[in-house]
């Protein structure tokens, strides 16, 4: 029985390697995959944060809403800058908080099924008290 499980996750990672067959898959077997492409999701968007969080330690201050996708492509290979669904992921930035979105299966922002991470912003690391 393990062997066998082990052939399905080999198949299906050669399956999602070629981009035709990783289409077809995607479309019949999302239902099965959507668990898995979002475990990823938050995995990668937790590194992103704790990325975001480092530069802030740093240099004291996030990136604004505009290089927010320069900073991404800098740090993040082009896949790992996009979430399972083929959307980039999003960036919210506010005084006291920031937050990096998936907008999940439908790709649209704001709806149930959108994955975040917020974190607070480190207000020693900007250097002017509590935000």
């Amino acid at each position: 029985m393990g062997r066998l499980i082990l052939l399905v996750i080999i198949g299906l990672v050669a399956a999602m390697y070629f981009p035709d067959s990783r289409a077809v898959l995607l479309a019949n077997g999302e239902p099965v995959l959507r668990p898995i492409f979002a475990w990823n999701a938050i995995r990668e968007i937790g590194e992103i944060t704790t990325g975001l969080q480092q530069m802030e330690n740093v240099e004291h201050r996030l990136p604004e809403r505009l290089e927010y996708v320069d900073w991404l492509e800098k740090h993040y290979t082009p896949d790992a800058a996009r979430d399972a669904w083929g959307s980039l992921y999003g960036y919210e930035l506010k005084p006291d908080s920031f937050a990096i979105v998936s907008n999940g299966p439908d790709r649209l922002f704001k709806t149930g099924d959108d994955i975040r991470d917020v974190r607070i912003r480190n207000w020693r690391a900007k250097g002017k008290g509590r935000p």
